[in-house]
């Protein structure tokens, strides 16, 4: 007899709980209960969900340049510790860098420790993957089956990730707005179709909301408790919230907070709770902002209100409840902004303001699979899968397309 005696199932479950992705992902190989383990539905929950998982920043931080006819787009994902010191800028850990790219687009998420990524395809077509920075697992998804008619003109579009509670299936809905005629605003045009990660395709809808009211995007992934959210505004310049039921597919709408119709607004998430960010932004140091809170639907409460003695800038997001996320137009920085010392703290990153090119998240990790049934990937040929998704611009400038249909099938 050796003397050694195997840990209590429960100790060993609160030890693999503490642990970071990178290690349970590691882990996995020691023996076939442990990978079952960590692979079940239950401990992922619990793993996310756990103290020691905390929430950080991740910042996707894109810069284009033109190399004769070509634009090539430099995109780079970081995270930051998860405690900022104020006043001194913080280490970031670089997750993904796509060098030289032609056409990414945007990033959404994070729902569950997981985002989606935009490429534009071909004309004014769009194609999205779901990206999990934690495990590094990948997917390209198959392209929408929108039949739309060849005189109308692609005029703007939304799109969210979230989760079907009943199903336990992520989804990705996309909204997206036609005109008749380029630019006249005439006779909109509304569609909108979802996609299942469970059957890997996507099935069409019927928005139920008017097809005159604009979406906004929102600053971080606004799904709660199986619905998504978005913030829009009618002809009638009044702030309301648009939703969709990720298990019943359908939309919704609920009234906003009561803000004047000229100030600026978009939604985010504080804690557990819906959010909306308002103000007049980009006044040097006399910008004010709002911050509210859904108490329940439709009903709205003002729980902050800050003045940055800040350069003229642009909001970011919201940070530990009550810092804030600017840019800084005249030095391109990034910042964050503590409202109770007023200490502005450098997060080192170098901005392209000439773009729409900076996405700040509240990003925890997460073991949230994304591939399914008998569908296998390697760890090591994710960010290979990343890189193959998007069109790769060599030094001579000539973008070259790597299009792979096998990702499409089950």
């Amino acid at each position: 007899m050796d003397g050694c005696r195997p840990l209590p199932e429960d100790i060993v479950l609160d030890i693999l709980l503490r642990l970071p992705v990178e290690s349970l992902s590691r882990f996995k190989c020691v023996c076939k209960h442990w990978y079952a383990l960590i692979k079940s539905p239950s401990f992922i929950e619990k793993h996310f969900h756990h103290k020691n998982n905390r929430s950080r920043l991740l910042v996707g931080n894109m810069k284009m340049s033109r190399e004769g006819l070509t634009i090539v787009r430099s995109v780079v994902f970081s995270v930051l510790p998860e405690k900022i010191v104020p006043g001194v800028t913080p280490e970031q850990k670089i997750l993904l860098q796509l060098p030289r790219v032609s056409d990414f687009q945007c990033v959404a998420g994070p729902v569950d420790g997981l985002f989606v990524v935009q490429k534009k395809f071909y004309g004014d077509d769009a194609r999205f993957g779901v990206w999990n920075p934690a495990t590094r697992e990948f997917r390209s998804l198959p392209p929408a089956p929108f039949e739309i008619e060849d005189y109308l003109s692609d005029h703007d579009h939304q799109f969210g990730l979230g989760f079907d509670l009943l199903t336990q299936d992520y989804k990705v809905v996309w909204i997206r707005v036609f005109w008749d005629e380029p630019g006249q605003g005439l006779h909109p045009h509304v569609y909108a179709c979802v996609y299942s990660s469970c059957n890997n395709s996507w099935k069409n809808l019927s928005p139920a909301f008017p097809s005159n009211c604009t979406l906004n995007a929102p600053l971080d992934a606004t799904y709660l408790n199986g619905v998504y959210y978005w913030l829009s505004r009618g002809l009638d310049e009044i702030y309301r919230i648009r939703s969709f039921d990720m298990g019943s597919e359908r939309f919704g709408e609920m009234q906003g907070p009561d803000i004047p119709s000229e100030d600026w607004g978009a939604l985010t998430l504080r804690g557990d709770s819906l959010a909306m960010l308002t103000g007049d932004p980009g006044k040097p140091m006399t910008s004010i902002y709002d911050l509210w809170i859904m108490e329940q639907e439709g009903s709205w409460s003002k729980v902050l209100t800050v003045q940055p003695s800040i350069d003229a800038h642009w909001p970011r997001n919201i940070w530990e409840n009550d810092k804030m996320l600017f840019e800084i137009n005249g030095t391109s920085q990034l910042v964050l902004y503590d409202p109770t010392t007023s200490q502005v703290t450098d997060l080192g990153f170098e901005l392209d303001l000439s773009i729409a090119g900076c996405w700040v998240f509240n990003y925890k990790e997460s073991l949230a699979p994304i591939k399914r049934g008998n569908e296998t990937q390697r760890q090591d040929n994710a960010v290979e899968q990343i890189e193959q998704f998007f069109n790769t611009v060599p030094i001579d400038g000539e973008p070259l397309l790597t299009v792979d249909d096998s990702d499409y099938s089950d």
